[in-house]
Order: structure tokens, then C-alpha cells, then sequence
């Protein structure tokens, strides 16, 4: 039986048969996962956690959706999501999984393929609440403020790094297209002038699966990719193997 990976049953082993986006297929090279490789599409709710990681333009913050785009390749060899390091971790970044626009902002945080990486620590969810030119008084999501660069002064940053009361001028989006819209629905954008005011504790979140496809390596790399990206992948598996996942 042939599928994308989207469609495909979990918990079986599948083998897959060919990959349609040449970019993809080279980033998941980089990941050991060739044509004929054999993975496991996994069915769990996956909790991603905003990180503070250090890389070679100094600590920047990754919303959950964000870590779990990068694949570090650690010291001692092993290859993880770099949402499922701990802190004082090292190693590299072996692949971003994002597409274009993201990938582009994170290799602007200092976050490309072979940068150095340590994870610092894991955050909590956390609201950001700002004053924007223009909009008035607003609350971001992490994500969201981890999107947005800018600059305090004669300094670069992230807006989740900002400081409380001081003018954030807004220089970048980074992100997908959706980010893009939503950060932008809110008329924020470049040349926009914010203020953090303060940041509150968020209700914790767990993403689905409906929302991201997680697969699994035999040597046990998690790699998360969103469906656009799974349905570029085709899989064959036992004809079998889908009326018994279906079974449990």
C-alpha cells in the first residue's frame, strides 16, 4: 500500500518511497532518512516548550514550534529535536525542517545548518503584553514575540527579549506566511514603533498531532514536520498493517 505520510497509519513501519520536494529531501538526508529508509509516523500529543538557546549571535528564545523545527546533532552523537535537549546541552544544528521564509529567519538568529547551539533553559508559556504605534495595547503569544526583531537603542534583538518600557523599533517578521499575517494583522510591522509593558504566565498547550506530523527514526531522531511537508512524502507499508492500526 502507497500513501503520503500524512494519511499513513501509525505505529507500523513504513518505508518510504520517494520525496517530491527536492529541498526537503536533502534536509532529511542530512537526518540519515534516505528513499528506502524505513521510519515510524508516531501517534502522541507532542508538547513543545518555548526554549532559550545560545548560538553563535548570543541567547535568543524559539518559540515551541520554532525548537521543534531544528535538529541537533549533539556532542555525543546523538540526533534530537532541539526541543527535547536539556539545558547545558551542546552540539550543533544539523537541519532546520522549516520552509524558506522561516529557515531565512532563523539563520538570522544565528541558527543555520552547522551553528553551534546550547540550550540554556526551558520557559514557560508566556503572554507578552505591548503598546504598538498606532494599535494601541495588544498580547502576543512567545511565538509571536520571538518573530519580531528589531532594535532597543543600538541593539538587535528579539522582541522577547526587550526590555519593560523601553521603544522597540520593529525591523524584521521572520516566520511562515501565516506568522507573517497574524504578526501583521495586528499592524505590526517595519518601521513600527512598540513597548513592552510586562509578561504574564499563558495557559500551557499541547500540539497535536491534527497539526503536526511526528515521525520517528529506527535509530529513534523524532522529526517533526508540518502536513504540507508530510504530504510530500510517500510511503509504502503492509496492506495489513493499516486495518490493524485501526484495530487498536
Amino acid at each position: 500500500m502507497y500513501s503520503n505520510l500524512t494519511h499513513a497509519p501509525t505505529g507500523v513501519s513504513l518505508t518510504i518511497s520517494r520525496i517530491t520536494d527536492q529541498d526537503l529531501e536533502s534536509r532529511m538526508g542530512r537526518m540519515g532518512l534516505f528513499i528506502g529508509g524505513e521510519i515510524v509516523r508516531l501517534d502522541e500529543d507532542v508538547a513543545l516548550q518555548t526554549v532559550r538557546v545560545k548560538g553563535p549571535k548570543g541567547e535568543v528564545v524559539l518559540s515551541g514550534g520554532m525548537g521543534g523545527k531544528v535538529v541537533a546533532h549533539l556532542d555525543d552523537g546523538r540526533m534530537i529535536p532541539l526541543t527535547e535537549m536539556k539545558p547545558g546541552e551542546t552540539g550543533h544544528v544539523e537541519c532546520v525542517t522549516a520552509g524558506g521564509p522561516l529557515r531565512e529567519g532563523m539563520a538570522a538568529l544565528g541558527l543555520k545548518d552547522d551553528d553551534p547551539i546550547e540550550l540554556i533553559r526551558v520557559l514557560p508559556p508566556m503572554e507578552f503584553i505591548a503598546v504598538v504605534e498606532g494599535r494601541g495595547r495588544i498580547r502576543l503569544a512567545e511565538g509571536m514575540a520571538a518573530k519580531i526583531i528589531g532594535r532597543m537603542g543600538e541593539m538587535k534583538c528579539q522582541f522577547a527579549n526587550a526590555q519593560a518600557g523601553m521603544e522597540f523599533v520593529v525591523e524584521q517578521i521572520i516566520g511562515g506566511h501565516r506568522a507573517q499575517r497574524a504578526i501583521s494583522s495586528l499592524r505590526i510591522e517595519a518601521g513600527v514603533t512598540m513597548r513592552l509593558e510586562s509578561v504574564e504566565k499563558a495557559p500551557s498547550f499541547q500540539l497535536a498531532n491534527r497539526n503536526r506530523c511526528v515521525i520517528s527514526s529506527h535509530e529513534g531522531l523524532r522529526i517533526f514536520l508540518r502536513h504540507d511537508q508530510a504530504d510530500c512524502v510517500i510511503v509504502s507499508y503492509d496492506d495489513n498493517a493499516e486495518g490493524e492500526d485501526n484495530a487498536e
